[in-house]
């Protein structure tokens, strides 16, 4: 049986626990979360024996197997680091994976020092919709790709100023929580390296006044070395209509992922894929986490991937700081 602790204990602990505790020969034995009361809770509501006093403790409790990470972004480098150094070899730490830039050269060599495996929590690589859309992408059917759109819009946004997700300082507000999602994606459909990246984003630049209630939006331009020139916009608001749409167009053909359906365009058709049916990705991306730990193998996203995509990340964070492209 292998054990498992959670370091957070949150909204993404409280969808991976219940994932895990479907699979066999895995058991999850602790959790610590820097307020006791969410520990206690969590611990009660999903029958966890141990409740850590600090996280220390969970990292020298020498019976887990793996250690879960759910807790914030400024933190997760350090975790690892800590987790690493004492002994733990197999790690699921929620995105983005690192804060700042110089974080992901040190984490890539401690891993390779200590020969850990570790996967970062883009869970969008385990959705059937985005396996297909890659398929499609990667069998040449659109041709030359030229250039891609995303969309994301979350219209119930609801925090206020003290909140982590309006704290750019420690959250990176949607462009590193939630565009770098989709960047993710786009590095993984394109397998190409990013040249540079221009942004602008609405809470970095601090023009709404602290007596009213925050809002994010962020639109940049990422260009890769390949030439695909690449629009995203991300916005957290409080009214509007949601919003979740990817398109690729290519010489021949354009691919487009909009309300939930696949779509293959050509000048006077369309094809459309259906994947219903599929295991719930969240489900999914749990079950590669315990089979790394089983068999040693790396799984997606590998901590290479999630620094990749959070420097990216945090390139339009400066762009957006600076005025200027970032380049790579």
């Amino acid at each position: 049986m292998l054990k498992v602790a959670f370091i957070g204990a949150g909204r993404m602990a409280n969808i991976h626990a219940p994932a895990l505790q479907k699979i066999k020969n895995i058991e999850i034995a602790g959790v610590y979360d820097i307020d006791p009361e969410k520990s206690k809770t969590f611990a009660e509501h999903y029958g966890i024996p141990r409740q850590y006093a600090s996280q220390q403790e969970l990292l020298e409790d020498k019976s887990l197997d793996g250690v879960l990470m759910c807790h914030y972004c400024p933190d997760h480098a350090a975790s690892m680091m800590a987790a690493m150094e004492n002994g733990f070899r197999y790690i699921f730490c929620e995105k983005p994976a690192i804060r700042r830039m110089e974080e992901g050269p040190m984490l890539l060599d401690a891993a390779k020092q200590y020969g850990a495996k570790i996967m970062i929590g883009h869970h969008r690589k385990h959705d059937e919709i985005n396996r297909k859309m890659r398929e499609v992408i990667q069998s040449g059917v659109l041709g030359t790709i030229r250039f891609a759109k995303v969309q994301f819009s979350n219209p119930f946004f609801s925090r206020g100023w003290d909140d982590y997700f309006a704290d750019y300082a420690r959250s990176g507000g949607t462009t590193l929580d939630m565009a770098t999602h989709y960047i993710d994606l786009l590095n993984w459909f394109f397998e190409a390296d990013p040249e540079s990246v221009y942004a602008r984003a609405v809470m970095l630049e601090k023009t709404i006044p602290k007596n009213l209630n925050p809002s994010d939006y962020v639109s940049a331009t990422l260009v890769y070395k390949n030439g695909i020139i690449c629009g995203l916009e991300s916005s957290y608001q409080r009214f509007g209509v949601c919003y979740d749409n990817i398109e690729v167009y290519g010489d021949d053909h354009t691919v487009i992922l909009r309300d939930g359906k696949l779509r293959l365009y050509g000048k006077k058709e369309f094809t459309e894929y259906d994947v219903s049916g599929a295991v719930n990705c969240y489900e999914l991306q749990m079950q590669e986490f315990v089979k790394m730990m089983e068999d040693g193998k790396e799984r997606q996203t590998t901590l290479a991937e999630g620094i990749r995509s959070a420097t990216i990340g945090l390139g339009m964070l400066e762009s957006s700081e600076t005025g200027k492209a970032y380049y790579f």
